[in-house]
C-alpha cells in the first residue's frame, strides 16, 4: 500500500472556490450544503456518473455537524450507503488533520487506493497518507547488514533455511525499487521468518538520530508523510497502540473516524493490555546467548528450561479448564523467568560494542528484552479492571491481559482529546455505553438496496437443534441441496473450524462444483479464486464473516451454520457478564447479533445483487430474542419454505 500525495499520484482537479473550508483560528465550521456540493462533484466524476444516495447525503450532514460542533457521533450506515465518502468529504473540508482508523486491511486498501485520493483530487490542499506499525516496513539498516553469502544467519546465530534465504534475497532486490518499503507491496506471499530477518519492531529500532540509515528509513519517511497529511489512514490496532503509548505514535490531531467501529471494543481491550508466552522467553535466551556468551551462557540455558516448564504448567492449567489467573506452579516459574530476564537486561546494557553492526544487534536484543521484562512485571501485578486469562494460539498457551471495561480508560484518555465519528454497517445497541459514551445515541441511515425484492432469509423448518446429535448430518444434507440449487456460488460460514473441515469434506464429493476451504490457500489467494470462479463455493470461519466483498454473480448464497454466540467459558465474556445486571442482553446477544449481521451482510453488496441467506439454526426463527436480532438484519423477505428457496436459487443460476 502506498502513501498518496494527490499532486503527484493522481490528476489534480481545481475545486470550486465556494467548496473550501471556512476557518476561524481553530474553529471548524463546515457548511453542509457546500459539503453536499463537493460530494455531488465527486460522484459525478466517478465511472458511470455515480449516483445520489439519500442515506449518504444524510450522513454527510451528520458528520459535518459533528466536526463543526466538536461532538462525538455514532452512526450505523447500512450496506450501500457509501459511508467512506460520507465521512471523507467533511474530513477534507475541516482544514485540519483527520485520522481514519479501519479494522480490516481490505477497507484500508480501499480508502488509500481509491476513496481518499478521489476526494483529494477534488478538494484543494488535501494530502493523504497511510501509516502502519514499524514492523510493516523493511529496515534499510538491517538489510544493509545482511550477508550476501550462500547461507544467512538470524540474530540468535542459527542458519536461515535455504528457502527463507532465497526469499530474503528477493526482498532485498525489491528494496532497490520500492518507494514505500511496505510489506504489503511485495509481489509474492512472504514467509514471516524472511520478513522478520529484514524488519524491526519498535523496541528493536535504533531510531532515526542514531541509525546509519535514519534519513532514508522507510518507516521514518512514512511518519514524515503522516506529519504532512490532512487525511491520515491507519488501522485501529495502531490507533489503540497510540493510545496505550500515551498518544506518542501518531501526529497531533483533533478529529478521528473509526470505521468498522463494531470492532473497536475488543481491539482496545486487547491493545491496552498485553500478552506473554514461553516462546518470547526462548527467543530472548537464544539471541542473548549469541550476543553475550561467556558467563551468560548458563543463565540463557536456564531461561530456556524455565520457559519449557512455564509452557508445560500453562498447558496443564489450561487442560484443567482453569482459564483465569495463574496457579502456584505457573507463578513460580514466572517469577524465576523475571529474575533471569532482569539479569540478561543488565548484561546487554553493560555490553561494550565496537562497530555499528554490533551496536544494532545490541539494540535489537535490549529493546525486546526490556519490553519482555515490563510484560513479566505487568503479568505479575494485574491491575483493577484488568483480567488475566489463558488462551491457546496454535499449539501454545498464551497469558493474556485485557481490560474488562474500556469505557473509563477511553473517557479519561481519548474522548476528551478528540472529536470522533464511529461508524459501521452494524453497531450493537450497547456499544456507546461500553466505550464510555453513555449519553451518545446511535444515528441510523438505511441501506438503499431493495432487500425485499432481491433476497430471501431462510431458516429451515423441522430442522434439528444445533446441539442435537443429528445436527451436523442435517447441515451436510441441507448444504448439498442448497449449493446444488445455487449452482455453487456459495459462501458457507461456520463458527468452528473443525466443524467446517468435517462438513466440507463430506459435502465436496456430493457436488458437481468446486469447494474451496479456508486454510488451504492464503486469504488473498482464496478470495481471488472465489471471485473469479463462476461456480465455486468457499467454506470459511471467523475472519470471513466480515471484510470480504464479493459482489455480482460469484456469490448468490450465504449459509451460516449456527448463531455466533461466544463459547460459555470465554474468560473475557464471563468477566463482562459478571459486571452486568442483564448479561445475556448486554454481553452475549449484542455480540452475536453484530456478527450475524456482518455475516448476512456478505450477500448483497450492490443494487443488482440477488441471493439467499440460509441460517441453519432454528433459534433465529423460534427464540424469544429473535426480534432483537431481526432489528439489526437487513429487511429481507423471510421464509422457512425449502422449495421456495430452491426455486429462487435455480432462477438466479440460469
Amino acid at each position: 500500500m502506498q502513501s498518496f500525495d494527490p499532486d503527484e499520484e493522481i490528476p489534480y482537479v481545481e475545486p470550486e472556490a465556494e467548496l473550501g473550508v471556512q476557518l476561524d483560528e481553530d474553529v471548524v465550521a463546515i457548511d453542509a450544503d457546500r459539503a453536499l456540493a463537493l460530494l455531488d462533484l465527486i460522484t459525478h466524476d466517478l465511472p458511470g456518473g455515480g449516483e445520489s444516495r439519500e442515506g449518504q447525503r444524510q450522513m454527510v450532514r451528520s458528520v459535518a455537524a459533528a466536526f463543526s460542533r466538536r461532538t462525538t457521533t455514532v452512526i450505523e450506515a447500512g450496506t450501500g450507503v457509501g459511508k467512506s465518502l460520507a465521512y471523507l468529504v467533511p474530513a477534507a473540508m475541516t482544514g485540519q488533520r483527520v485520522v481514519i482508523a479501519t479494522a480490516t486491511k481490505n477497507l484500508q486498501d480501499q480508502l488509500a487506493g481509491k476513496d481518499a485520493p478521489t476526494v483529494a483530487a477534488h478538494a484543494k490542499g488535501v494530502r493523504v497518507a497511510v501509516l502502519k506499525g514499524r514492523q510493516n516496513y523493511l529496515c534499510r539498516n538491517r538489510a544493509a547488514s545482511v550477508s550476501g553469502g550462500v547461507q544467512l544467519s538470524f540474530d540468535d546465530g542459527t542458519e536461515v533455511p535455504k528457502g527463507v534465504a532465497d526469499q530474503m534475497r528477493r526482498i532485498l532486490r525489491w528494496s532497490n525499487d520500492t518507494v514505500s518499503g511496505d510489506r504489503d507491496e511485495l509481489p509474492f506471499e512472504v514467509d514471516h521468518r524472511a520478513w522478520r530477518g529484514l524488519s524491526v519492531t519498535p523496541q528493536e529500532c535504533l531510531q532515526r538520530s542514531k541509525c546509519p540509515q535514519g534519513q532514508n528509513c522507510f518507516a521514518e519517511l512514512a511518519k514524515d508523510r503522516a506529519a504532512e497529511s490532512s487525511i491520515l489512514i491507519v488501522n485501529t490496532h495502531l490507533y489503540a497502540s497510540h493510545l496505550a503509548s500515551g498518544s506518542m505514535l501518531l501526529p497531533a490531531h483533533e478529529f478521528v473516524v473509526f470505521d468498522e467501529a463494531h470492532e473497536i471494543l475488543d481491539i482496545f481491550a486487547t491493545l491496552l493490555g498485553t500478552s506473554l508466552n514461553a516462546s518470547r522467553l526462548r527467543a530472548l535466551a537464544a539471541v542473548a546467548r549469541a550476543l553475550l556468551g561467556g558467563e551468560f551462557t548458563e543463565r540463557c540455558s536456564e531461561l530456556v528450561n524455565v520457559a519449557d516448564r512455564f509452557a508445560a504448567s500453562l498447558q496443564a492449567q489450561f487442560d484443567r479448564d482453569e482459564l483465569t489467573g495463574l496457579d502456584e506452579v505457573c507463578a513460580r516459574e514466572l517469577g524465576r523467568a523475571n529474575e533471569l530476564v532482569v539479569a540478561i537486561i543488565e548484561g546487554v546494557r553493560s555490553l561494550a560494542t565496537t562497530s555499528p553492526d554490533a551496536e544494532a544487534r545490541k539494540t535489537r536484543t535490549l529493546g525486546p528484552a526490556v519490553h519482555l521484562g515490563n510484560d513479566l512485571a505487568r503479568v505479575s501485578n494485574v491491575r483493577d479492571g484488568e483480567l488475566l486469562f489463558l488462551a491457546k494460539r496454535d499449539r501454545e498457551v498464551d497469558v493474556e491481559i485485557s481490560l474488562v471495561d474500556v469505557g473509563p480508560r477511553l473517557r479519561d484518555d481519548l474522548w476528551g482529546s478528540v472529536t470522533a465519528v464511529l461508524t459501521s454497517a452494524t453497531i450493537p445497541d450497547t456499544l456507546p455505553k461500553s466505550l464510555g459514551l453513555d449519553a451518545t445515541a446511535i444515528e441510523h441511515f438505511d441501506s438503499p438496496f431493495d432487500y425485499q425484492s432481491n433476497s430471501l432469509l431462510y431458516v429451515p423448518e423441522n430442522f434439528p437443534g444445533r446441539n442435537d446429535p443429528g445436527a451436523e448430518a442435517a447441515i451436510i444434507d441441507e448444504l448439498v441441496e442448497l449449493i446444488s440449487a445455487a449452482g455453487g456460488r456459495t459462501l458457507a460460514l461456520f463458527t468452528n473450524r473443525s466443524v467446517m473441515n468435517r462438513v466440507a469434506e463430506a459435502v465436496a464429493p456430493r457436488l458437481d462444483t468446486e469447494v474451496l476451504v479456508q486454510g488451504t490457500l492464503s486469504r488473498q489467494r482464496i478470495i481471488q479464486e472465489f471471485r473469479e470462479s463462476a461456480e465455486a463455493s468457499l467454506f470459511a470461519v471467523t475472519s470471513f464473516w466480515q471484510g470480504i466483498d464479493v459482489p455480482g454473480h460469484s456469490l448468490s448464497l450465504v449459509t451460516i451454520d449456527r448463531l455466533p454466540f461466544a463459547v460459555p467459558n470465554d474468560p473475557l465474556a464471563e468477566a463482562r457478564r459478571a459486571k452486568s445486571d442483564r448479561p445475556f442482553y448486554e454481553v452475549d446477544l449484542p455480540r452475536a447479533t453484530m456478527l450475524l449481521a456482518q455475516g448476512v451482510g456478505r450477500l448483497i453488496r450492490t443494487s443488482t445483487d440477488r441471493g439467499v441467506v440460509a441460517v441453519l439454526d432454528t433459534r433465529l426463527a423460534q427464540s424469544s430474542y429473535k426480534s432483537a436480532m431481526f432489528r439489526k438484519l437487513p429487511p429481507m423477505k423471510r421464509t422457512r419454505d425449502r422449495a421456495l428457496v430452491h426455486e429462487f436459487l435455480r432462477g438466479l443460476s440460469r
